[in-house]
């Protein structure tokens, strides 16, 4: 996508969490891009140029064109004079905020505020929150669920839903084997991926339907000890357990998989416990992009991804175990597979762009 020209824009985004290189700081990212896109000069409020030539590198990203602003960060990362906050800001034509469940004070001339997780409680006071919402002039969602959690303790919010941006592009179908796979952080800090979930329900779906083994990948970098313990309850399964997996070596599991199964929010109330299940849900996104069936429980963001005949929606192993296995009888992967490729690409990078621009109109 070609760069518009249209007079230079000013544009602040301060992500406190740049560093962790997750999918949320995708796609804080690629909105600076689009906004460069756009026609945006864009700042980053940020202090370290290796983290964002990290990112660079992990989410194959142009970042060429986007600044990092140390000063900002100094600004907005501690707790620092108002009136030198409203100075530094008023000569921003938009200011994007990622909350860590909390509103700011923000003095742009276009104010965003984004919520990634679907907190229960907003901190502040009800009157002190109302006067920070008559200077933000969007809450920005990345799901429909995110919102209908949010708006509960903010009603009069202007709000706006803004999928993530996901690389389907990068992943394509390959010759299938009989392969399930499952994609997500074996030490996910906001939500647990239940990875033991989908070992029990692969101990059922293994005792009917033979040949198919299962691959949980994800990244890693806490305590061994969960990994020892996937392994040993996937003792005499065909399971592997692999951990920080190279980006080449996961885009040809995706496209020699023929499931994906996911679990996050199994066992959570998603009215009362919203943090515990998938806020989206980019893995499975990914996987349909390459063609992978996704059969995943029913809960948060996967139920606004997986639509009729393009994968099942399920609520406990047994059950994600039934769907694989009726699919594999009834011999209508290709059908579920070819819906699930055309469904992934409501959620590309491009989209993602125009829906930025529908956002600034």
């Amino acid at each position: 996508m070609e760069r518009q020209n249209k007079g230079v824009k000013k544009a602040l985004i301060f992500d406190p969490y740049l560093d962790t290189l997750g999918g949320g700081e995708r796609y804080s990212l690629t909105f600076a891009l689009a906004l460069s896109y756009l026609g945006y000069r864009v700042d980053l409020a940020w202090n370290n140029e290796a983290d964002i030539q990290a990112a660079q590198d992990r989410f194959s990203l142009d970042l060429s064109q986007i600044n990092i602003n140390r000063e900002a960060y100094t600004l907005f990362a501690r707790k620092t004079s108002l009136i030198d906050r409203i100075i530094f800001t008023s000569s921003y034509d938009l200011f994007f905020w990622v909350s860590d469940g909390s509103l700011p004070f923000l003095f742009g001339k276009k104010n965003l505020v984004h919520f990634q997780v679907p907190f229960t409680r907003i901190g502040g006071n009800q009157f002190t929150n109302a006067l920070k919402l008559l200077f933000i002039n969007r809450i920005v969602y990345n799901s429909e669920f995110t919102r209908s959690m949010i708006e509960k303790s903010l009603p009069r919010a202007r709000g706006f839903v803004l999928y993530p941006p996901v690389a389907v592009d990068n992943f394509l179908p390959g010759k299938k084997e009989k392969l399930i796979l499952s994609v997500g952080r074996f030490d996910s800090p906001s939500h647990s991926k239940r990875q033991d979930i989908l070992i029990d329900a692969f101990r059922v779906f293994s005792s009917q339907t033979k040949g198919y083994r299962l691959v949980l990948a994800g990244g890693f970098r806490g305590d061994r000890q969960i990994i020892d313990s996937l392994k040993e309850q996937a003792k005499g399964l065909s399971v592997e357990v692999v951990p920080n997996l190279g980006f080449d070596k996961l885009k040809s599991l995706y496209a020699r998989a023929q499931f994906f199964w996911h679990a996050a929010g199994y066992g959570a109330d998603e009215e009362k416990e919203p943090e515990k299940v998938e806020h989206f849900g980019i893995t499975t996104a990914e996987a349909m992009s390459a063609g992978c069936v996704p059969i995943v429980i029913a809960k948060g963001g996967q139920k606004e991804i997986v639509i009729s005949g393009s994968g099942e929606l399920v609520n406990s192993p047994e059950e994600m175990a039934r769907s694989t296995a009726k699919i594999i009888r009834e011999k209508s992967y290709a059908r579920y597979s070819q819906k699930a490729v055309s469904r992934s690409s409501r959620f590309s990078q491009d989209i993602f762009i125009k829906r930025v621009s529908d956002l600034l109109q």
